[in-house]
């Protein structure tokens, strides 16, 4: 076995407390993506774990209210192509939540808000960085860039930029987010594009003045069916119509109606075909005299299936299988994140590279402790690695 190889796996196994440690400090300090205040604090804390690891090491932030991003650089200067670890420390939990439902562990589970999603990423970036540099590395640089508003799906532009720039120049990347528990990686993600509709109709007594009515919700209802039939399950493309709001009395046909709808989609051209038939959509009316408005929103946190990417995905497998370890499969997973706006930039980028667990987003969350151990040794496996996938 490679000598710095042995030495960085002999770290991992002789520092697994202090994992255990930085892992419950982190799940148990307020992290809720409702609580600006708190992303500023967590983020100067992970700043400051970082900057102990050695990186050189900042919190980017453009004001109190737009959630931070904690990013930087170890090894500037030496000779190969960077490599980025990245992800989000927010998470869904409410405020409170991480006093009420601490850090815990049971059995071969740790339990606690954020355990698996996606704490437990960050601490295996940060071991991994301290036991490639405890062994001596000296290849490459590595870089981190964590945001803090990749939970509410809004991805502001301060942290997409972050992304874009700390992703430039990097030869691979790998995203610390929720493993699954069968150890594949991800290597596509769906992107979400979001849709508000209100429907005008006319309003009249339901009794006396039926036939000089429009009604709003049924157009709504016919809405409704074209949104849904938008979809292309073939190819990935789901679209939902989630909320409808309208209606005041039972007896007035109601000239208002709200409609909230989404969509995810597994490429920005299946975006551009759903955009095409929403315009149609409400363009036209089926009952005469109403008329449509609606809004989209960006469509992002989608991750682009690529051969890149599989490659990428094929070299760790390759590597965990040579180290003794389980093969690594491939998923393609509904649900966004920040991965897609460093492959943007050419990079070819793994997900769910975190911890491995289930029932993320709830209070049964958990990860699998061992995985805490294992995710720092194949990740720095890999990094040692490296030249291996450039040179392919």
């Amino acid at each position: 076995m490679d000598q710095r190889k042995e030495a960085v796996f002999r770290y991992i196994d002789e520092h697994r407390q202090e994992i255990l440690e930085d892992w419950k400090a982190l799940v148990n300090h307020e992290g809720s993506l409702r609580q600006p205040d708190a992303m500023h604090a967590e983020a100067e804390y992970l700043c400051g774990r970082f900057r102990e690891a050695g990186v050189d090491c900042a919190v980017y932030s453009v004001s109190p209210e737009i959630p931070p991003v904690v990013a930087g650089e170890i090894g500037t200067g030496r000779p190969g192509k960077p490599v980025i670890f990245a992800g989000h420390f927010d998470t869904v939990f409410n405020p409170g939540t991480f006093g009420e439902n601490p850090f815990r562990i049971e059995g071969d589970k740790a339990y606690g808000p954020g355990v698996l999603d996606m704490k437990g990423g960050i601490i295996i970036a940060l071991w991994t960085i301290k036991a490639l540099e405890a062994a001596g590395y000296d290849e490459r640089p590595i870089r981190v860039c964590f945001c803090s508003d990749e939970e509410g799906g809004d991805f502001h532009d301060p942290a997409i930029a972050q992304f874009r720039r700390w992703g430039e120049g990097c030869c691979a990347g790998f995203n610390m987010e929720t493993a699954p528990v069968d150890n594949s990686l991800c290597v596509g993600r769906k992107y979400l594009m979001a849709g508000k509709a209100v429907i005008h109709g006319v309003s009249a007594h339901s009794g006396n003045n039926y036939l000089a009515g429009r009604n709003a919700i049924l157009e709504a209802a016919y809405k409704v069916i074209g949104i849904q039939a938008l979809n292309d399950l073939e190819k990935g493309t789901h679209m939902n119509p989630a909320i409808v709001r309208g209606g005041t009395v039972m007896n007035a046909i109601p000239d208002s109606c709200e409609l909230d709808f989404s969509g995810r989609f597994p490429t920005l051209a299946e975006v551009e075909r759903v955009k095409e038939g929403l315009a149609k959509l409400f363009g036209e009316s089926t009952i005469e005299g109403t008329h449509s408005e609606y809004t989209l929103s960006a469509a992002r946190g989608g991750l682009e299936v690529t051969e890149e990417g599989k490659r990428l995905r094929r070299f760790v497998d390759s590597v965990s299988q040579e180290n003794g370890w389980s093969a690594v499969g491939e998923v393609v997973l509904g649900g966004g994140s920040d991965a897609g706006y460093i492959a943007e930039m050419g990079v070819p980028i793994l997900c769910s590279c975190g911890v491995r667990g289930e029932w993320n987003h709830t209070d049964r969350e958990y990860a699998l402790v061992e995985s805490m151990f294992e995710r720092p040794k194949l990740w720095a496996a890999v990094v040692l690695a490296m030249n291996g996938f450039s040179a392919e």
